[in-house]
């Protein structure tokens, strides 16, 4: 989520001559004289004293639009060095300085705000909202100044950071002028533009709302930005948005899929985050079916293998994360294994400081072994890998949980649990039994007793002393969960017949 904006307008002082007009009143005389002598003699301009605030405020409610623009100027000067708590006073000068019909007035106030939002504490954004600057911040957006808008849209991109500004900033028409300017030829325009629509998409309604509007559209043709920042934040909010079965079908149907295709062009550029999150996108696009066909059909497997080996953790967590959901197609397995993915799935699972890496490529060992990938699984060593996972007390649980399920499915082909036992036999299945035993999660149980069981069927002893079932059925973990109950049941019956057939 961009927790930054794009200001786009510079900080400049007045040199108007008439800002000290003989006809001034004498009390506006005194407040312009006060906040020169302030700017003179400030070096590192910040907070003003209180007698410099209530200047400065007396001279933003002038009806002179010069004095105005002094104001303004002022403001956007000290919001820039800012630090403290904004004052609701300040914010609302500011407020009514937006609303003046002057571009400059309006260039330095949106400024001003804009900073305030950003470099100033968390609460700012709370005060700035309560002060009622969303309104003419939106109405800013339609101005015919590219400066104008781009600090307004930068503003409220800021705004846009916490979950009631996100519904609040739709809730009063921001939408729609954002995705206008989002086809903006100002790139500066573009990105703030992007970086508020990437922002309100994390809520649900704005997501239903963004599709409502025809904002898909426009979010395809920013992904062909050459600009890094419009590439990250667009494919951030195609993510977002895939996350809804009905709106990943909407997205597909906008230029026949092409979505696809600009999502895979992005696998190849040189910025990491515009990499990661084309992978998330391309990861939840691949919750469908026949979008995990569609992406292995457009070479999507050729682009994602190089990133398994990227140094950048993001990167590649979200690549093996892409391909776990395409192994999920029953035709793709063969491909994936043809593509030469294995050896890295094995290393991926290595890496213990990448544990949702971890847990992704164990998913993906699994699916494959779903679909009849053994010899290949074998072969390859990852399933040494994985059995390698059960005595590593470090293992996180959900990788477990992912490993063990392969283990299970392998055990119950003929073919590979004769090859599996040759390889690691009795110690396996004590390990097997010791996690049955002792593990918090439960899937990781389930699968473990699965595996004994379809051991215990092949006649073999699960732990070297066993003279009878009785011990090893007691050391099961028991549960009044009906499939753990019945699993229990099968698995103690295959010891028996196990131990009455030696």
């Amino acid at each position: 989520m961009p927790g930054s904006s794009l200001c786009c307008w510079g900080r400049k002082r007045s040199n108007e001559d008439g800002i000290l007009h003989p006809l001034l009143p004498d009390d506006e005389r005194q407040a312009i004289n006060e906040l020169l002598q302030f700017f003179r003699t400030s070096v590192d301009i910040g907070q003003p004293t209180e007698e410099q605030m209530r200047s400065l405020l007396y001279v933003s409610y002038s009806e002179r639009v010069d004095l105005q623009r002094t104001a303004a100027l002022c403001f956007a000067e000290i919001s820039a060095r800012m630090q403290a708590e904004v004052k609701m006073e300040m914010v609302e000068a500011l407020v009514s300085l937006l609303q003046v019909h002057d571009v400059e007035v309006q260039q330095a106030s949106s400024l001003a705000l804009s900073n305030l939002a950003l470099k100033g504490p968390a609460v700012n954004k709370r005060t700035i909202m309560q002060a009622g600057a969303l309104r003419p911040l939106i109405s800013l957006l339609s101005s015919s100044n590219e400066d104008v808008q781009c600090n307004a849209c930068g503003c409220i991109t800021t705004l846009a950071t916490t979950e009631v500004n996100k519904r609040n900033v739709v809730e009063h028409g921001a939408l729609r002028p954002l995705l206008q300017l989002a086809r903006s030829s100002d790139a500066r325009v573009q990105r703030n533009a992007a970086g508020a629509i990437l922002n309100i998409t994390h809520i649900d309604t704005n997501r239903e709302e963004m599709v409502r509007c025809n904002g898909l559209p426009v979010l395809l043709d920013l992904l062909q930005s050459s600009d890094r920042d419009v590439q990250y934040y667009t494919a951030a909010a195609l993510s977002n948005i895939a996350v809804s079965e009905q709106h990943r079908a909407t997205i597909i149907a906008v230029n026949n899929g092409s979505v696809l295709n600009h999502l895979l062009q992005l696998l190849s550029t040189s910025s990491n985050k515009v990499k990661s999150q084309a992978c998330l996108a391309l990861r939840n696009l691949a919750s469908d079916d026949v979008n995990q066909e569609r992406i292995v059909h457009l070479g999507g497997l050729v682009h994602l293998l190089p990133l398994l080996h990227s140094q950048d953790q993001e990167t590649c967590t979200a690549a093996i994360a892409a391909v776990r959901n395409i192994s999920i197609h029953d035709g793709n397995a063969v491909h994936i294994v043809k593509g030469n993915f294995l050896p890295e799935l094995s290393t991926l699972l290595t890496k213990e400081r990448w544990p949702e890496a971890q847990c992704h490529a164990a998913g993906t060992l699994r699916n494959l072994a779903a679909e009849k990938q053994t010899l290949a699984l074998l072969k390859s060593g990852c399933i040494d890998t994985v059995m390698d996972l059960l005595d590593n007390s470090r293992c996180p649980d959900a990788v477990l949980a992912e490993s063990t399920a392969a283990l299970a499915i392998l055990c119950a082909a003929e073919d590979a649990l004769g090859e599996i036992m040759s390889k690691r036999g009795k110690p396996l299945c004590r390990s097997l039994l010791v996690r049955a035993k002792d593990s918090q999660d439960a899937e990781v149980r389930y699968n473990c007793i699965g595996a004994l069981g379809h051991i215990a069927m092949e006649g073999v002893q699960v732990v070297d002393s066993l003279t009878s079932p009785i011990p090893w059925c007691s050391m099961l973990p028991r549960t009044l969960h009906m499939h753990f109950d019945w699993l229990h049941v099968w698995a103690c019956a295959a010891g028996f017949w196990a131990v009455f057939h030696e």
